[in-house]
């Protein structure tokens, strides 16, 4: 965000819903210019919680990371067939 932006825009109440998600308010969204799709790094300091915008070349994986992912997919797929076998 930049440095003109007003103390309101900065700060805002967030629930935890469901599945630990939030919803930041649209203020907050366009005072930092994000918007859906956008990725954001959740980190915890001293003070609390920090969202920062990272900006990423490409959404779409690498072949290499395509197969990490298939793999980690099959092994849980068995591990799952075969728990629901006993």
């Amino acid at each position: 965000m930049n440095k003109n932006t007003s103390e309101e825009h900065r700060s805002a109440l967030v629930k935890v819903r469901r599945a630990a998600q939030i919803t930041l308010p649209r203020e907050i969204r366009q005072a930092a210019h994000l918007k859906e799709g956008d990725y954001l790094e959740a980190e915890v300091t001293d003070a609390g919680i920090l969202l920062r915008p990272v900006r990423i070349g490409s959404r779409e994986p690498t072949p290499q990371q395509e197969s990490e992912i298939l793999a980690v997919v099959n092994k849980e797929r068995q591990t799952y067939a075969a728990q629901r076998r006993r």
